[in-house]
């Protein structure tokens, strides 16, 4: 009996439920009325049959129960009284039919001061109960020793029908709801005698299943469902399909649950529902507030709710609580009402005291609990539709409000909105819109610029005032200068003045109903020194500009453009500088692919000073006109020849080169063209393309700036074969060359006397003068004394056919021929033979011996007078005779032969003797001779 305790006699247990969500079951005891006479009967019994088997008695199970819609089975069972007070573990399995293994298994744990009950385990299937048939047994565990288990006992209840097979698709769970992103267990029951055929979840199909019997089991992954929920169908192989709805959504979700107030009386809360809302009508989720229902605000997942408090009560609890079909979910919120006080919007505001600068802001409060709040208001003021600025101002229940530094003669548009000054919660609702327009006021100074053309004309300038700056209707322009005025209507902007003279002041102003404006003034300047001008490159529309810094700029600067030749001169524009800055960026009024001119002025005392002139475009564009070419053919080059020379409005930017393209004429694809890009900005220029083959050719070129290639200009040009032209040029230059010939020849035979004189004057041979021709062999007029002569060179002479041969003691037969008219003589004795003493020789020929400073005497042989060819120079004729050579003159009379030279030989003489031994040369018209007077031998002297 050890381990038994015993109870009061008369006590009652409250049920106590164990759950394990974990395994899906739940376990209960409940305790009996007893007494102890029945206690100690029970318990003699079963501690006689221990002792005797060894075995614990099996456990009596009361009811299984099922209850479909949780899918819970219920297993109830008593106690065996022998156990009472003991420690006992119970074993509970759960069965499918046709499933040899348990689909679940648990151990129930009773603590042993627990007195004789009747016990109730819960288990949550997975599997809809009407699926198949579920059975369960259990049995009990104490000190090793172990009960045998109890027959399997069928769960049965409400909608469990399993002993009859259906006629027709069933379908379970029907219209559940399930939490999204869980897994969940259908079936399909399919009719005996047919299998099914298809099983789809809202429109895709199931592929794997698991087949019991006619019972077809698949698990799915569930995700948020639409509102009306998701379509299951089973289809079977036979007849139709049967469809089931299927709910899937979340735990009830709260966003922004806040709770404020708007007059100090009511509390309003408000939130925001979370993703649970796809699960509409009977399965959406329900509120309380406080314990109040709340009743949506018709706005989806929107919920308002308002409760009367005491704004005076300090901080307030309120409890939402949200509640679905799948979990409940609680929210608390705690605030001092003022605290969260959320005005409303200000009623019938107005527009007071308005003038041209100033207007009054005038509102009212639609409860007046709100009389004693401090408050703080914003106004927002709108300027053509744009904000402008903001207007802050305090004070309990406010109403009103003053503007300031408004423009005149503007239209504005305010509204108002306010919020708690002391406990800042958010800002109020804004007010409606109030429009009110101030009165005007006289007008801003006028922005005045003039600019001289080339002939001295002064246009004078001026911009257009805005509504901003007009401060009203402009009436009129008023334009001054020297004693001089001008009226101008509000459309003009311009003025030439031709009468204006340099040095002048202009002054203008501009008037309204409010009156004038402060005059602005300008001065003529005496003189504007011309500047360079250099490009400028522009992109998307601007320019930018930069300079260095000015002393003179006292003012500032003045930067003015103008499209290049322009002829309106009242369209320039311009900005100004203040002084200190040395750049500026010219990005309005600047249309793309025309060129500007930038002129940049010192503003200085005496007038605007130009410093520098720019060109250049906001954006270049491709140029929309062709070049004008030319192309000819240079022998296998082709010379083409490109001329740009277009107005610049058309250019529509900088030209930076030409693109050519060229190919056969036969070629049709574009990439067969062979392109060269020539950089260049000149618009008159030459390319030679070399070295083509005799073939027509198709030529494209445009011009390119920086934008772009503009419009091609197309030619085709033949190339001639080069055999031709060879041919022709040769042809030609050997007749140009024959005519040259033909001409010079022609011209020199004509000039031929004188090209002679010019050219090949005649030179006279040298002549021998003798005293007496009649005495021509006198051997003594030869006769020269020895020690006086000086030998030079022999020559061998011919005299009219006679050999001659000057020798002497120093050097012999040494011959150096002067004129190649006068041969030499072959030795010959026979020569010599047939001289004859009585020859008179009129003159003696000699390899010009006047060139010589002294000529040996000759011995002359006789010999008959001819005449011979070849160069004859003429000589005078000496009156001496010449006396032939004697023994007693030469040594050897051999000597004297010119036709038998000797080494030895050499002429003696024992008197001196004054002869011309030899002439000078005479020119063929002429005797008189060209080297002076001849030479005269005497007295050991010679000149």
């Amino acid at each position: 009996m050890s381990g038994v305790q015993f109870f009061p006699v008369k006590y009652r247990q409250r049920n106590a439920l164990y759950e394990d969500k974990s395994k899906n079951h739940f376990f209960s005891m409940s305790e009996p009325f007893v007494n102890e006479r029945m206690i100690s009967s029970l318990l003699l019994m079963p501690l006689l049959v221990n002792t005797v088997q060894g075995l614990l008695n099996t456990p009596q199970i009361k009811a299984v129960q099922g209850d479909t819609k949780p899918r819970r089975i219920n297993v109830t069972w008593m106690d065996d009284p022998s156990l009472v007070g003991e420690q006992l573990f119970y074993d509970i399995e759960i069965y499918n039919t046709g499933q040899k293994n348990p689909v679940h298994n648990d151990s129930v744990k009773i603590r042993p001061e627990l007195a004789v009950k009747e016990w109730n385990w819960s288990w949550i299937s997975p599997l809809p109960l009407e699926c198949l048939q579920h059975s369960a047994r259990l049995r009990v565990r104490h000190d090793n020793i172990v009960s045998n288990w109890t027959d399997l006992r069928n769960v049965t209840g409400p909608g469990l029908y399993y002993s009859s097979p259906v006629d027709e698709v069933k379908i379970y769970p029907v219209d559940d709801i399930v939490m999204a992103g869980s897994k969940k267990m259908f079936c399909c029951i399919i009719p005996n005698g047919k299998t099914l055929k298809e099983s789809t979840y809202n429109r895709a199909e199931i592929k794997h299943l698991t087949s019991v019997g006619q019972t077809y089991i698949f698990e799915l992954t569930m995700q948020a469902s639409r509102a009306g929920g998701d379509d299951l169908v089973c289809t079977p192989n036979e007849g139709d399909g049967e469809g089931a709805s299927v709910f899937v959504g979340y735990s009830p979700q709260v966003h922004n649950f806040t709770c404020e107030t708007r007059n100090l009386v009511d509390f309003e809360c408000s939130w925001r529902q979370g993703k649970d809302k796809n699960l509409s009508g009977i399965r959406a989720t329900k509120y309380t507030l406080n314990g109040s229902p709340v009743e949506s605000t018709g706005k989806e997942g929107t919920y308002r709710w308002t409760i009367s408090i005491n704004s005076n009560q300090g901080e307030v609890p309120w409890t939402l609580t949200a509640r679905n079909d799948l979990s409940e979910t609680s929210f608390v919120y705690t605030a001092n009402p003022r605290h969260r006080v959320y005005l409303p919007a200000p009623q019938t505001l107005q527009a007071s005291s308005v003038n041209s600068t100033n207007a009054r802001l005038e509102w009212q409060w639609p409860d007046a609990n709100l009389s004693s709040l401090p408050m703080k208001c914003e106004v927002l003021r709108l300027r053509h539709n744009s904000e402008e600025g903001m207007r802050n101002a305090t004070g309990i229940n406010l109403h009103s409000v003053t503007l300031h530094d408004l423009h005149p003669y503007t239209s504005y548009l305010v509204r108002v909105r306010c919020a708690a000054a002391e406990h800042f919660w958010k800002w109020g609702n804004w007010s409606k819109e109030v429009s009110f327009q101030t009165k005007e006021d006289i007008p801003d100074d006028v922005d005045v610029w003039m600019s001289v053309d080339s002939n001295r004309n002064i246009f004078v300038v001026w911009k257009k005032l805005s509504v901003e700056k007009s401060h009203g209707n402009i009436i009129a322009y008023q334009l001054s200068w020297g004693g001089s005025q001008l009226t101008f209507s509000r459309t003009q902007h311009c003025y030439m003045g031709s009468r204006i003279s340099a040095g002048n002041s202009i002054n203008i102003t501009a008037s309204n109903s409010a009156g004038p404006s402060q005059p602005s003034t300008i001065m003529v300047p005496l003189h504007q020194a011309d500047v360079e001008t250099v490009r400028v490159s522009g992109s998307k529309g601007a320019v930018e500009l930069s300079w260095a810094q000015r002393p003179a700029a006292s003012c500032g600067y003045v930067v003015d453009w103008l499209p290049v030749n322009s002829q309106h001169k009242c369209d320039i524009k311009w900005k100004k500088i203040p002084a200190g800055h040395n750049s500026t960026r010219i990005e309005s009024e600047l249309k793309d692919g025309v060129r500007y001119t930038f002129s940049l002025y010192a503003c200085t005392s005496s007038g605007p000073k130009l410093l520098q002139k720019w060109e250049g475009y906001g954006q270049e564009q491709v140029p929309n006109e062709a070049p004008r070419v030319h192309a000819v053919q240079d022998g296998p080059d082709v010379v083409v020849t490109l001329n740009m020379e277009i107005l610049p409005e058309n250019q529509k930017g900088f030209i930076q080169g030409y693109v050519l393209h060229y190919s056969l004429s036969s070629h049709k694809d574009m990439e067969q063209y062979k392109r060269e890009k020539v950089w260049s900005d000149e618009t008159t220029m030459q390319k030679r393309i070399r070295n083509l083959l005799a073939d027509k050719y198709k030529f494209s070129i445009s011009a390119f700036t920086s934008a772009g290639e503009g419009p091609a200009a197309r030619f085709d040009i033949k190339l001639n074969s080069q055999t031709y032209q060879i041919i022709v040029y040769s042809t030609v230059s050997l007749g140009v060359i024959i005519t040259l010939v033909l001409l010079t020849t022609l011209l020199c035979y004509q000039k031929r006397t004188w090209l002679k004189d010019k050219v090949y004057p005649d030179i006279p041979a040298p002549q021998l003068v003798f005293s007496d021709s009649k005495v021509m062999y006198n051997d003594q007029l030869l006769k020269l004394p020895a020690e006086h002569v000086e030998c030079l060179m022999a020559f061998p002479m011919k005299i009219n056919n006679v050999n001659l041969k000057v020798t002497n003691g120093v050097m012999h037969n040494v011959y150096s021929p002067l004129y190649g008219n006068v041969t030499d003589s072959q030795q010959s004795q026979a020569a010599a033979d047939d001289l004859s003493p009585d020859v008179v020789a009129s003159s003696f020929l000699f390899d010009n011996p006047t060139y010589n400073r002294h000529a040996c005497v000759p011995e002359l042989v006789d010999a008959p007078l001819e005449t011979t060819e070849g160069y004859k120079p003429q000589l005078p004729i000496v009156s001496s005779h010449l006396d032939p050579c004697s023994a007693s003159s030469y040594q050897d009379l051999d000597q004297c032969n010119p036709l038998q030279p000797s080494r030895d030989s050499h002429l003696e003489s024992d008197d001196y003797i004054a002869v011309s031994v030899v002439g000078s040369p005479a020119s063929v018209s002429s005797s008189q001779p060209l080297l002076g007077e001849p030479y005269k031998y005497g007295h050991g002297q010679h000149t």
